[in-house]
C-alpha cells in the first residue's frame, strides 16, 4: 500500500504544471526544437544517472519511476514534463549515490 501511495503522489506532483503555466501547454518562449533538444538531453542525463546509481547499488525507486515517466512524456512530445521528470530522476539517482557515503551505509 505504501508504494502505491508513493507512486500516485509522485505522479501527481510531477505532472502538475509549474507556476504560470497551464497543464498540457508548452512554454511559448522556447522554440519547439529547443525544448525537444533540452528534454532529450535531460532524459539522457537521467538515464546515465540512474545507470550509475544502479551500478552503485543505490538506485531509488523514485528515480527509476520518474525516468520511465520522463521517457513516456518525451515520446508524447510533452517536453516540459519530460524535462521536469528527467531532472527529478537524475537528482534522486545522485542522492541515492550520495547516500552510500553516509556512515550508516559503510
Amino acid at each position: 500500500m505504501g508504494k502505491g501511495i508513493l507512486v500516485a503522489s509522485l505522479t501527481l506532483i510531477l505532472a502538475c504544471p509549474g507556476p504560470g503555466s497551464v497543464a498540457g501547454e508548452e512554454e511559448p518562449n522556447n522554440a519547439p526544437g529547443t525544448q525537444a533538444r533540452e528534454a532529450q538531453a535531460a532524459v539522457a542525463d537521467a538515464k546515465a544517472a540512474v545507470k550509475a546509481a544502479a551500478e552503485h547499488r543505490a538506485l531509488w525507486t523514485t528515480a527509476e519511476l520518474a525516468l520511465t515517466q520522463a521517457q513516456a512524456a518525451l515520446a508524447q512530445g510533452n517536453y516540459t514534463t519530460a524535462q521536469r521528470l528527467a531532472e527529478f530522476a537524475a537528482e534522486q539517482a545522485r542522492l541515492g549515490i550520495a547516500q552510500t557515503g553516509y556512515k550508516q551505509f559503510q
